[in-house]
Parts: structure tokens; sequence; C-alpha cells
């Protein structure tokens, strides 16, 4: 599991996990992470990822690096890309997501997931 693929699909689990307990704001920092992971993981492969990128958690950033990204994949990345800081840190920003939230987050990676995975085969 030493890879951003495995531990990407790793992280789609433990949201599955924290959404049937109802800790929506775990959902929504997994889904950062599984989303985050899974463009590493695809920029990687195609020799895209560079060291600045791969310490960056920010997904608009990540996605524009995908040649003819879909513009509206960035847009819905938009919604789970800040939730790992959001969610999980006190402060100004920070925020308390609900089930609707965390639904759509889920969504929203699985969504991206099927992105990746359909960019990765049309290769």
């Amino acid at each position: 599991m030493n890879n951003y693929k495995d531990l990407a699909l790793y992280d789609i689990q433990s949201a599955k996990a924290n959404y049937e307990f109802g800790l929506w704001n775990k959902v929504g920092r997994e889904c950062q992470q599984a989303c985050e992971k899974y463009v590493k993981h695809y920029l990687q492969e195609n020799h895209l990822l560079t060291e600045e990128l791969e310490r960056t958690h920010n997904l608009k950033k990540l996605i524009k690096v995908i040649p003819n990204y879909d513009k509206k994949m960035y847009k819905d990345l938009s919604i789970v890309g800040d939730y790992y800081f959001e969610t999980n840190y006190p402060g100004d920003n920070f925020i308390i997501l609900d089930r609707e939230m965390a639904d759509e987050a889920m969504d929203i990676t699985n969504a991206f997931v099927s992105y990746i995975d359909n960019l990765a085969s049309c290769k």
C-alpha cells in the first residue's frame, strides 16, 4: 500500500466507515485526502508530478496540471478542496459538515476517481 493510488483507495474506505458513524467532518477530510492522492497518482504515472506539486494539498493546482483538464471537475474539486484544513483544525475558517455535504463530498470523490481512471485508460 506504499503508493498514492492504494492510499487514496484506503482513504475512500475510511470515508465510508466514518459515514456509517455520522462523522461528517471526517468524511470530508478523507474525501479531500483521497482526491489529492488520486490526482498525485495520475500525475506521477504520467511523469507530471514535481517536487513542488508533491508538497501541495491544493486540488485546483493539482488538476490544472492534467492536460485539457475537465472544468466541471475543477469546480467540483473546489468544494472538497479545503475540507482537510477547514474540517480538521480550529480557526476562523472552521466548518461543520452535515450529511448533505458529506454526500456531496463522497459523490465528488467517486466521480473524480472515475474521471482519473478514464484518463488513464485513454492513454
